[in-house]
């Protein structure tokens, strides 16, 4: 009895840790038949908490034996016993009742114990909590799904046989349309009818030099000022006029106005999601709704793809747009041939369009033609205004791509 009860007392010591009756016996140099009678014997001994422990070790169940979240990295660890094996992720999901709106499951693995009769199985998985712009980005998908846009009516633009065909070239950088000016002129509306008034002006004077044959349309670039955090892409805060709900829906129909009168004046128009480093995602968001509205007229086309440097040809001429925030001209110059190899030598003018720091530049890179247009806002946030950057002023800026000579005009309208 006194060898017994001192088995008792081991045993239950070994209890807190959790391991199979093998581990057990191995321990107390028993058999795993004098562990199960142990067992039985803890379940009615005096020793106290011992029986709960006794009770889980010879009759598993499946639970959750632990769950740890650390809120200051936004992980979790998840520890779940089972009497049968999980097959599937889908299964441990169902199983352990993981929020997969809230969780990613980064790695999980399985461990078994036990003998053909009574096998067990323990699953430890690692959680990691969804970022917010992977949320939004899942439920904006969702709803571009079953979004069903209504068709506009588009008037085809008249052709002259006088006149070469060219591509006018609207690279619309760092508009900031929600930016909050701190000298109050902080109406989204007004600064959306300027753009349009002043790119009207400027579709009636490209057409009378070349028909318009191509319109490339550059969206994107920090459009909305900030991402739906209201901070950047990389997280500094701004102070908008408007929250993100109704700045999008505001910007989504300017953009459906900007568009429709651009296909009043060509037959083709391409509009391309150049990543800005304000509002990489939500300008992101912005064109795979207009592609979505846009997707029964056969006169427009969407580059959407997460790339920060697009490519486009037209007759002799290679161009190139990024937003300018991340690489120098000269690096831009040096990457430009490389990434564009396959259809360099069909080409005889090479351009590249950037904007990002709100002010004008042009260089020449050994015939690369490097073009920095100012921004298509004049709000000032009072961070600009501490560090001096008010005397740059706004402009719309569009350039013409002659079919043969590549740039044959520059037109600029100010806001």
């Amino acid at each position: 009895m006194q060898e017994n009860y001192s088995l008792l007392v081991q045993l239950k010591n070994l209890l807190s840790w959790k391991q199979s009756k093998k581990f057990y016996a191995e321990k107390l140099g028993i058999t795993e038949e004098q562990v199960n009678e142990l067992l039985k014997e803890l379940k009615t001994s005096p020793l106290g908490e011992a029986a709960e422990t006794a009770n889980y070790i010879a009759d598993l169940e499946d639970r959750i034996v632990k769950f740890e979240e650390d809120l200051s990295k936004g992980t979790g660890e998840l520890v779940f016993n089972s009497k049968e094996e999980i097959r599937t992720l889908d299964e441990l999901i169902k199983k352990c009742k993981i929020d997969t709106d809230k969780w990613e499951i980064t790695k999980y693995v399985q461990n078994y114990w036990g003998n053909a009769e009574t096998p067990h199985y323990q699953v430890k998985a690692w959680l990691s909590k969804k970022k917010e712009h992977q949320v939004f980005q899942d439920s904006f998908i969702d709803f571009l799904s079953t979004y069903k846009p209504s068709s506009i009516k588009i008037n085809p633009p008249l052709a002259y046989e006088e006149k070469m065909d060219g591509c006018l070239i609207i690279n619309k950088q760092d508009a900031h349309y929600n930016k909050h000016d701190v000298d109050g002129f902080n109406s989204m509306d007004a600064r959306f009818r300027a753009v349009l008034n002043r790119f009207s002006v400027i579709l009636h004077q490209a057409k009378l030099s070349n028909n318009i044959a191509k319109i490339v349309y550059i969206i994107g670039s920090d459009e909305f000022n900030s991402e739906f955090t209201e901070t950047t892409t990389k997280g500094t805060p701004q102070k908008n006029v408007l929250g993100f709900h109704e700045s999008f829906e505001k910007i989504c129909e300017h953009e459906v106005r900007m568009i429709s009168l651009l296909l009043d004046f060509s037959k083709e128009v391409e509009v391309i999601y150049v990543a800005g480093n304000h509002d990489e995602y939500v300008g992101w968001h912005l064109i795979k709704w207009l592609q979505i509205y846009f997707r029964n007229i056969d006169q427009v086309s969407f580059e959407t793809s997460n790339s920060y440097r697009k490519y486009v040809s037209y007759g002799n001429s290679a161009m190139m747009f990024n937003h300018g925030d991340a690489i120098k001209p000269a690096k831009l110059a040096g990457i430009f041939p490389v990434e564009f190899r396959e259809h360099w030598s069909d080409h005889t003018n090479f351009y590249i369009f950037t904007g990002d720091k709100h002010h004008e530049l042009s260089q020449d890179f050994n015939g690369i033609k490097f073009y920095q247009i100012p921004a298509f806002s004049n709000a000032k946030s009072s961070w600009d205004d501490k560090h001096g950057y008010t005397c740059s002023k706004g402009e719309v800026t569009a350039f013409m791509i002659d079919l043969e000579d590549g740039i044959t005009n520059i037109f600029k309208q100010y806001l």
